[in-house]
Order: structure tokens, then sequence, then C-alpha cells
């Protein structure tokens, strides 16, 4: 007996459906039902991609980022734009390179992390987005007006210059005058709209055309017709320059390269001698014959002489006696030209050996040194034990760098305290407590500049100044925001004993200033347990910590103009040989 099966009408219409869809053959529909579950399966893989990391193909210039977190890109970020460099160009007469931060270049971070990790949830549903390149090569920068505006007016100078006339030359046995140099005159306003124009390489050297007013020279090889008689008679010379029982003779080429083209008063086109070629040909001479000077030797203990060896004197060809004689004969009559040197004392070179006890006195010699050396800025404080204090220029007031976000930090969990903000909060793509993350840990700058222009920077300064910081901190200076070595002490000393910062606040904050990833400085050269805040801007470089050192706690802050973390770190064992041996 065959047993009959009901089928439904809404099965037998599913069933309709799917035959009337798909392929007729069972393994054309198999082949189809695979394909369908990879696309399933990748689509289900990219949604479950991780919204925080960068993307399989992300990369910067020699670096994959693929699921790397916010801090880990932001921090290779920072370490590529560091070592971005300018060259401006004038034609191909004159260049300078310089380091893109100190042009008051500040890259847009979360801009770059969001191009290799963003992925929005349009593009998980299509299979194979995933796969998107997303390599940032070109850096999204912004510059501060006011230093922007001198590093333009610095630089404008540096490639400005006068022209500068053909002079002789020996080519193949014959007399030849090398081509003029035009003269350039460079804009400061043109050369910052240029660099601001630029695509910024990350990590590389963008080269720049900067335009320029070029001013021709008056005399260029044509003119050498003019003088051509007066050329080879200072050409027919024969130089010797008799040193030491030892004789030199400049080759003709040597001589030539030594003659320009001028005009005199009159307008007429004559022939001088370059002095600054001479003196260089003459050095190379004395490496030869002189005598390098000794080196004095001054022991200083705690900035105090206690000895001294005096080195030898040395000895020196007299140049500018040479360089008169060969100006004046070398453009006249007779041909032959003999030079007796004569000889100068030099003084033997002076070397400072400091040395540095273990007393406040010998760290506070040690702070003033390296504060005059190396153009620091410099305040320390020791919690416990002798309870040292040292301090160089710690009052001055200059750019904080990221150290500012300190302060904004102390606004927000006042706010936080009072209920007016929430740590779940929404802000920019995050949320408080993620902008907070991004701002003391990855130490990028958006979340901060939001956070100062919701509370404002003369608030922000009021509230500062209230709680008995000094008029150092800024957040109105016209360059950047600005701060002291001092007020950043104080600052963590505070946070240190609960008095400025305390409860969860200070937890939260202690524990961002223990794992951010710019660890270089001050934690490089310590022996012990550091919590710190760094900050660089342009170049600018702080670092400002609490230090659990096993002898000891201090605290201590080390701002820096044209050094490094590297010098930092150094300045940091020293300190800490000194206080705790």
């Amino acid at each position: 007996m065959v047993r009959k099966i009901n089928i439904s009408p809404v099965t037998s219409r599913l069933q309709t459906t799917y035959f009337s869809y798909m392929p007729t053959k069972k393994h054309h529909r198999i082949v189809l039902l695979a394909v369908l579950f990879v696309f399933a399966a990748i689509v289900g893989f990219q949604l479950a991609y991780p919204h925080d990391r960068g993307l399989p193909l992300a990369s910067l210039p020699g670096k994959s980022m693929t699921l790397k977190h916010h801090d880990e890109m932001a921090k290779a970020i920072v370490d590529e734009f560091d070592v971005s460099k300018l060259k401006l160009t004038i034609g191909s007469d004159k260049s300078v390179e310089v380091l893109l931060k100190s042009a008051s270049a500040e890259p847009d971070t979360e801009k770059m992390i969001k191009t290799l990790s963003d992925y929005p949830l349009w593009q998980r549903l299509i299979p194979g987005t995933i796969l998107r390149p997303a390599a940032v090569t070109e850096a999204p920068v912004y510059y501060s007006t006011v230093a922007f505006k001198k590093f333009a007016e610095a630089q404008a100078k540096t490639l400005s210059f006068e022209p500068q006339n053909a002079r002789l030359a020996i080519e193949k046995g014959a007399i030849k005058a090398t081509e003029a140099v035009a003269g350039s005159s460079v804009k400061s306003d043109e050369l910052l709209d240029a660099i601001s124009r630029a695509k910024i390489l990350l990590g590389k050297t963008t080269v720049i055309d900067i335009p320029s007013k070029r001013t021709a020279a008056r005399l260029g090889s044509k003119d050498l017709a003019k003088v051509r008689s007066q050329a080879e008679t200072a050409l027919a010379h024969h130089v010797v320059i008799k040193a030491d029982n030892q004789q030199f003779t400049p080759s003709k080429d040597e001589l030539a390269s030594w003659i320009v083209l001028q005009t005199s008063e009159k307008g007429d086109v004559t022939l001088v001698v370059d002095q600054q070629k001479m003196r260089t040909y003459l050095d190379d001479v004395n490496k030869k014959v002189g005598t390098p000077a000794g080196q004095t030797n001054i022991v200083l203990v705690d900035g105090r002489e206690t000895g001294r060896t005096t080195g030898a004197m040395g000895r020196a060809i007299n140049s500018d006696a040479i360089v008169a004689q060969l100006s004046k004969e070398l453009l006249v009559q007779p041909a032959s030209i003999s030079v007796n040197a004569s000889f100068v004392d030099v003084q033997p070179s002076v070397i400072f050996n400091s040395r540095y006890t273990a007393t406040q006195a010998g760290l506070q010699a040690y702070v003033n040194d390296v504060a005059r050396e190396k153009n620091m800025w410099i305040s320390i404080v020791q919690l416990d034990g002798a309870k040292w204090t040292a301090e160089a220029r710690s009052h001055e007031s200059i750019p904080s760098g990221s150290t500012y976000k300190l302060f904004v930090a102390m606004v927000l969990f006042d706010r936080i305290d009072k209920g007016e903000i929430h740590w779940d909060d929404p802000m920019l793509d995050t949320t408080v407590a993620g902008c907070f993350e991004r701002m003391t840990v990855a130490s990028t700058n958006p979340c901060a500049e939001k956070w100062i222009a919701m509370f404002g920077r003369q608030y922000i300064n009021d509230f500062v100044h209230a709680r008995g910081f000094s008029d150092g901190v800024n957040f109105l200076a016209r360059d950047a925001t600005h701060t002291t070595a001092a007020d950043l002490t104080k600052f963590m000393i505070g946070l240190n004993d609960g008095t400025l910062v305390s409860g969860a606040n200070r937890d939260r904050l202690l524990d961002s200033l223990g794992r951010h990833p710019y660890r270089y400085g001050i934690p490089t050269g310590s022996s012990g347990q550091v919590h710190d805040k760094v900050g660089f801007l342009w170049d600018y470089v702080h670092d400002t910590a609490i230090v659990n050192h096993p002898k000891g706690n201090y605290v201590m802050t080390i701002m820096t103009k044209g050094q490094s973390y590297a010098a930092i770190a150094a300045v940091t064992r020293e300190v800490e040989r000194i206080m705790y041996p």
C-alpha cells in the first residue's frame, strides 16, 4: 500500500519558486549553492572583522598595519612623521632639506588611522571588499599659523641669494668661463603657499620647487672676451707657496677657480680674486704643515674647578697674509709668485670634564649644565627620602606639545564629577571613554581639540590658574598652548598624591600614563616604574613623569627644543645615578 504525502500550498509554492530560479541539473545546483555558501562565509568573516583594527591590506610605507589596534597605528604614524622631510629647491641652483615637523606641521593622525581601519557596514556586506587597498603614503597635515609663518620667513631668506657672475675655468687646456648663476628672491607668502599645497609623503622626503623671482647675473661667459688677455696673464702665473721646508704649487685649474668676472665702479668688466676659494686651498696646505693645538682639560666637580692640565700650543700658516699677497700679485706681472708662509700660534682648545657628586649640590650643578648645553627646561622633586629638588629654566613658558592634555583631562574630570558628562556619552566616532583613551594613550589631537572647543580656552585657563598653576600655562598663546616644566611637575605631584586628581579618575589617568607606546624618554632611562606623559610638537620634545624607583620616588619634567627622547633618556640615567648611587 502506498502512503500518500500531503504537501501544503505554501510548501508547494516555495518548491515551485525554488526550482524556477535554480538550475535544472543537480550538479549545477550544487555548484551554485557552494558559491553562495562561500559568499556567505566571506560576508560573515567581513562582518566579524574587528572594527578597531587595521584592515588586511592596511600599510604605511614599509610597514604592514594588518590587525594593528588604534594605539599601534598611531605610534607607527608618529614614528614615520618624525622622519618625514621637506626639500625646498630653487631649480638646480639651491636646495634646503629640513624635517617636516620643523615647519610647524602636525599630522592628522586620526584621519590616517581611519584610512587604515575604516570598514563601514555597507562595504562589509559586499564580498571581497575586505581586500581593498588601505595604504597611507601621503600624510594629511596642518600647520600652526604663527610658527609656520616664522618658518616660511626664515626659509625665504635662506633660499634668496644674489646672482653669481661667471668665473674662470680651464677646459681641455683652454680658458673658459663657467656660466653665471641667476639670483633668487623668494617671498615668504609664496613659499608658505607652495608648502601648504604640496602632497606630503609620509616617512619620505617631499621635494617642493619654490617659486622665486630670478635675477640674471651681470656677467656671463660671453663677457670673458673683454678680459681674455687679463685672464691669460692671471693664469700664466706660476705660484709657489713655501711652508716649513715644503713647496706647494696650485694647479692651473685651481688658479682658475680663484678668478671671478666682475664689473668695476665705472662699469668695465674686470677680474677679481675669490678669497674664500683661496682660503679653502690653504686649509688643505695647513693640514700638511701645521701643528694641531693641544687640549686643555679642566675638571669641574659640582660646577667648581678642581684641577686642569694645559694643552700644548699649536701653529698654523698665516692664511690672511698669504691671501693678501696673492690677491695683490695674481692679476699683475711678474708671472712668478713666491710666497714664504709665516706661521701663527693656535691656542689649545678647552674641554670641561664635569663630575657630579651624589648630593643635592651635584644634582643642581648637573641640571644647570645640561639645561644650558642641551637647551632643556628641567624640574625635579623627590617625593620621599632626602626630598631633594633641582630645577633649571623651569618657570619659562614654552609650547607644551601634548602635555597640555593633562590639563584638559583635569577639566574633563571636573565635568564628569558634576554629572555634566558621562564616560559612555557618544563623542566623535566613539565615546567619551574612547576619546580619553585616544587623547592620553595614542596622544592624538581630535578629541582633545573637541574638548577645548567645548570648554573654551579662556575657561580652561581660569580653571587651571584657580588651582594654583602659573600663568605659564596658557591655552591662549598665539603659536600653541604653553606650559612650564614647574607646572607639569606640580601636576604630576598632585596626581601622585591624589590632591589634584583622585579616586577612579586618578586610577584611569595613571593607567593610561603607564601603558602608552611612547616610552623612549624617561621610561627608557629610568630603573623604576614610570607613569609619564610625552609631548612632541615641531622640534619640541617633552616628558613629564612620576617615577617609582627602587630607592625612592620622584617626579621629573624634562622639556627640550632640538633634542630627542634618547637625550631625555640619557639625562634620566645621570639624574638617577646622582640621586640613587
